[in-house]
């Protein structure tokens, strides 16, 4: 589960990037370097937003419920035109 998770996440971040990439009229080039995000430190920002926004504070609590989360930093080159 968490290697689907890191890749999905690498997948995220290549689409957000082209996105930037196409409005500055570039097009992305090869990848300079892959950060991961600690998924310990990832869920616990997401908890705490979570339990911030909707009050109830117990979302990963439920029983039987297990989250599996990856973050990355992918960096990518940039080729003009």
């Amino acid at each position: 589960m968490r290697a689907k998770a890191r890749t999905a996440a690498v997948a995220a971040a290549r689409e957000k990037a082209a996105l930037y990439a196409e409005a500055a009229g570039a097009r992305l080039g090869p990848v300079i370097h892959i950060k991961d995000i600690d998924s310990d430190q990832l869920q616990n920002s997401y908890r705490s937003h979570r339990s911030s926004s909707d009050g109830s504070g117990d979302g990963d609590l439920t029983p039987g419920k297990i989250s599996v989360s990856a973050g990355v930093v992918l960096g990518l080159s940039l080729i003009n035109g």
